[in-house]
């Protein structure tokens, strides 16, 4: 059997039982304060600058010290009041920062240079326009001109981006661009002009290559699913649509008296993805939108509560086989997927924060002595490490929705000789159907699980079974042991290594090199294939990224590709 498969084939079956993986999921997330990891300063959750405004702005407040053209000779400067700022028509000067890092020196200021912090006196998006304003200004006709030339020559099926996003700046932009539309063919001043020419189009017209956009338009409704809640006036509803090559627009609209609200015109692409939420006491309550479907959107939001008796367990999915892992060593590699039911509602999160805006929903404990191997999903866990008598576990920070199943996927190593004690606790109630599936050569010892001989995941596996209901101290507890000591344990293994290495010297030779190299590969796609399935779970249920899933997705496919070649060999 190769380690993995079996993992594969047990989530695959028990996510085929689990009604509402595939739908169009609510998915709720706070609001955090910011969504760059390298700065205090947020990128716009509006992200539409209007550089008109931002010339008006830079017309009323800058030119005295940077000159109406932005070239750094105002009035101030030319009175020797102030030393000569940043010539913002040089390209050299624009072009090796992004235009998030001149948002944080407008909101900041820079005191030593005279300039004033501008974050009291402007809005935030008014500081976007004026960014996204005046770093334009290195931009000229000849710049354009190469840059449009380019795309039209040298990329002619290429689309044109959708957004530039502002942590890029025209050289970072330019070399992605070059790797990922030009072949690695331009150029760094091409690139460069590609990538000015790019951002210059997102901020004045659609890029659409010239061809008129299909359209759609989005209307639906905002109501309040807590007993006696009120939808507040002008809740914010938020549209969200792009993807991770071209980049997402964001545009925002409020409801009406009755609560609705309505999006029109919104560009329709098959590569597209599409979410609308609502914006209520610091969450954004989202789901997904499929343009295909001529339908109103109705958006719930919930009050929230952080009484834990309303949380139970509703299942506990196991998948449990012998492996030997590095840096670790020999034990039994366990797939869990638990169910976590929401009674109440509201909302259900423990009120407790994190410093980055996360909120403390569930506590998961591993069994005793486990050690995590995977189930981060785009930084959803906190994983808090072992202390003494204290097991691993991890914090999950998804809130749960009220009526609606929430899944928590973990991976864990246990050590295993002949026996191994599995003992989980859980800080919420259990009122689950327990699931254990075993590769053939393990066997559960229990006085509550029963196998189950008419029930096989597959061939050389067997299952256990059990509803269970526990309101104290709840626990599960069960032993995993070798069957007749078919599992090569840590004991025998020097001895058994030592007369397989001999009859495969004396029978096997160069094939069973070959073999080994092969097995290994496969082992490794089907790693590879397993991260994959975990990835797109994750994005249907809306717990990644759109924008990190791509990069994942690509990346991960890219190598699965060349495994499968090198196997192939």
């Amino acid at each position: 059997m190769r380690p993995y498969s079996f993992a594969i084939l047990v989530i695959a079956l028990a996510l085929g039982g689990c009604g509402g993986l595939g739908g169009e999921p609510e998915i709720v997330a706070t609001v955090a304060p910011s969504t760059s990891t390298e700065s205090a300063q947020p990128i716009p959750r509006v992200w539409q600058p209007d550089i008109a405004n931002g010339a008006r702005i830079f017309a009323e407040r800058c030119v005295d010290c940077h000159g109406e053209d932005g070239d750094g000779r105002g009035e101030l400067v030319l009175a020797g009041s102030v030393e000569r700022p940043l010539d913002m028509t040089e390209r050299a000067s624009a072009q090796a920062k992004s235009p998030l890092d001149w948002f944080e020196i407008i909101t900041e200021g820079r005191i030593e240079n005279l300039m004033p912090p501008w974050e009291a006196a402007l809005s935030e998006a008014e500081r976007w326009d004026v960014t996204l304003f005046s770093y334009t200004l290195a931009y000229d006709e000849a710049l354009m001109a190469l840059g449009e030339s380019l795309w039209r020559k040298s990329c002619a099926e290429c689309e044109l981006p959708t957004i530039v996003p502002p942590v890029y700046s025209d050289v970072e932009y330019g070399a992605q661009l070059n790797r990922e539309r030009f072949r690695s063919t331009l150029t760094a001043a091409q690139a460069e002009a590609a990538a000015a020419y790019a951002r210059m189009r997102t901020l004045t017209a659609e890029a659409t290559n010239g061809e008129a956009a299909a359209r759609f338009d989005l209307s639906g409704r905002v109501q309040h699913g807590t007993g006696g809640g009120i939808v507040p006036a002008e809740t914010v509803v938020q549209l969200r649509y792009g993807n991770g090559d071209s980049g997402y627009r964001v545009a925002e609209t409020t409801i009406d008296a009755a609560g609705e609200f309505r999006f029109e015109a919104i560009p329709r692409r098959d590569d597209f993805d599409y979410g609308v939420g609502a914006l209520y006491d610091g969450r954004l309550f989202n789901q997904r939108v499929i343009p295909e479907r001529d339908e109103e959107r109705i958006i719930t939001i919930y009050d929230a509560t952080n009484d834990p008796l309303v949380v139970s367990v509703a299942r506990i999915l196991l998948s449990v086989e012998p492996v030997s892992l590095e840096g670790l060593g020999f034990g039994l590699y366990i797939s869990q997927i638990l169910t976590f039911r929401n009674s109440s509602d509201r909302i259900y999160t423990s009120g407790r924060g994190f410093d980055d805006g996360r909120e403390a929903s569930l506590l998961v404990q591993f069994p005793k002595g486990a050690r995590l191997v995977s189930g981060d999903a785009d930084g959803r866990y906190v994983v808090i490490e072992a202390m003494e008598g204290l097991p691993d576990s991890v914090i999950d920070t998804l809130p749960l929705l009220p009526g609606e199943e929430h899944y928590a996927r973990l991976a864990y190593w246990l050590p295993f000789a002949d026996a191994a004690q599995f003992e989980q606790s859980f800080s919420n109630l259990i009122d689950a159907e327990v699931l254990v599936t075993l590769t053939d050569e393990l066997r559960v010892e229990s006085d509550w699980l029963r196998q189950r001989p008419d029930a096989m995941a597959g061939e050389g596996y067997i299952q256990y079974s059990a509803e269970l209901t526990m309101e104290a101290e709840p626990q599960v507890n069960f032993v995993i042991s070798s069957d007749d000591g078919a599992v090569i344990t840590s004991d025998s293994l020097p001895a058994l290594l030592l007369a397989a290495i001999a009859l495969a010297a004396a029978l096997l030779g160069a094939i069973g090199l070959m073999k080994r190299r092969k097995d290994e590969s496969g082992r490794e796609i089907a790693a590879l294939a397993a991260e994959l399935a975990r990835l797109e779970a994750d994005h249907d249920q809306g717990r990644i990224n759109h924008d990190l899933y791509h990069r994942r997705r690509r990346a991960l496919k890219a190598n699965l590709a060349q495994r499968l070649g090198a196997s192939d060999d």
